[in-house]
C-alpha cells in the first residue's frame, strides 16, 4: 500500500495548548503531523528522498525540496560567531516572492509558503538543485561567501 505523499511539510510533533501552555504533543507510534497540525499515517521512513529533515518552526520535521518555485535567501552579517543561525530562507512551491512595505514602513516579503533557518539552509538548497528545476548556484555562491566571512 502507497502513502499518500501531499503536503510539502511533515512535523515530528504538533504545538497543542494545554492549561495556557504550548506543549509539544508526538504521536505514540510516530506518525507524522502534515502542516505540523493534522495527523495521518506516514511515518519518516514512509517519506521520498527530496524530503530534508531539520529543525524548523520549534520542533524537528521534514520539507519537501521538490517542485520549489522560488526562494530567496536572507544572510544576516550581524554576528560573527553565528554562520547560518539568524539568516532566513524564504521557500515558495507557487508564486515569486516580491518585496512589500508593511503599514510601519518594513520593508518585508509576500508570495512565500515556508522559513527556514540555520544549518537546514545548507542541506535543503542542496537538496534542492537535485530534485527542482530552480537553478540554485546564485543562492549557494552566497551561501559560500557567508561561510568564508
Amino acid at each position: 500500500m502507497s502513502k499518500r505523499i501531499k503536503s510539502n511539510l511533515y512535523m515530528k510533533s504538533k504545538l497543542v495548548r494545554k492549561d495556557r501552555e504550548l506543549r509539544l504533543e508526538s504521536d505514540p507510534q510516530g506518525f507524522l503531523f502534515s502542516e505540523g497540525r493534522y495527523p495521518t499515517k506516514i511515518l519518516p521512513s514512509d517519506l521520498p528522498e527530496w524530503y530534508v529533515h531539520g529543525y524548523m518552526y520549534k520542533r524537528h520535521g521534514y520539507i519537501s525540496a521538490k517542485g520549489v518555485k522560488h526562494l530567496l535567501y536572507l544572510p544576516n552579517y550581524t554576528f560573527e560567531n553565528h554562520l547560518h543561525k539568524d539568516d532566513l530562507l524564504l521557500i515558495s512551491y507557487k508564486d515569486e516572492i516580491d518585496p512589500y512595505q508593511t503599514e510601519s514602513g518594513t520593508a518585508w516579503y509576500k508570495g512565500y509558503n515556508y522559513v527556514i533557518y540555520g544549518s537546514l539552509i545548507v542541506s535543503f538548497v542542496e537538496i534542492v538543485g537535485k530534485f527542482s528545476d530552480y537553478n540554485v548556484r546564485e543562492i549557494q555562491t552566497e551561501i559560500e561567501r557567508k561561510q568564508a566571512w
